[in-house]
């Protein structure tokens, strides 16, 4: 299975600097998007799924996905997840911002949209097995190491396989990383 995840908000940041800086708040992920999608010409459908900060406060998620349908893109993924966006003053991910994602992410599956979901442990991996169940199309796991690799063309998703779920994993690594499994 080939995945590829659109994300053009990327390109607004400088080459060769570490992933780490699009989960801080100098670029808007969702407005990067957005513009994309208002100057995409139709064209066949796009096997990718969009890269969609979906704690986003103040995001038109019926305007998301008017676009996302004009620009024949069919599916989504929440990215850069919750969990590495929202933490507490101790460091301790914050529960909200995931059931936020997983609500939003229910929401655009009812609309016919493919779905992935990152997430940063396997807790937030069984969590969004659990609620998406069907609706899930795998899921994309983004250790810490992934969050200092460079922006550029080294980045890959590599497959783990299903490791025992019914859906497909895969890890957000450096594309030249050998097949390993999660950390349990």
């Amino acid at each position: 299975m080939s995945l590829q995840i659109y994300a053009p908000s990327l390109r607004s940041l400088p080459e060769h600097a570490m992933l780490v800086m699009a989960t801080l708040p100098i670029i808007d992920w969702n407005d990067c998007l957005l513009r994309e999608l208002r100057a995409v010409k139709k064209r066949a459908p796009v096997p990718a799924y969009a890269a969609i900060v979906m704690i986003d406060p103040f995001a038109c998620w019926e305007d998301f996905a008017d676009l996302l349908k004009d620009a024949e893109i069919t599916g989504i993924i929440n990215f850069p997840p919750a969990s590495i966006l929202e933490r507490s003053s101790g460091g301790v991910p914050v529960d909200t911002g995931q059931e936020l994602e997983l609500r939003r992410m229910e929401w655009f599956a009812g609309l016919g949209f493919k779905v992935l979901f990152a997430a940063a442990n396997e807790s937030d991996i069984t969590a969004a097995e659990l609620r998406l169940g069907s609706q899930l199309d795998g899921v994309v796991y983004l250790p810490a190491e992934a969050l200092a690799l460079t922006i550029g063309t080294d980045i890959g998703l590599v497959s783990l396989g299903a490791q025992g779920s019914s859906v497909p994993k895969f890890a957000l690594l450096d594309a030249t990383a050998a097949r390993r499994p999660l950390p349990t």
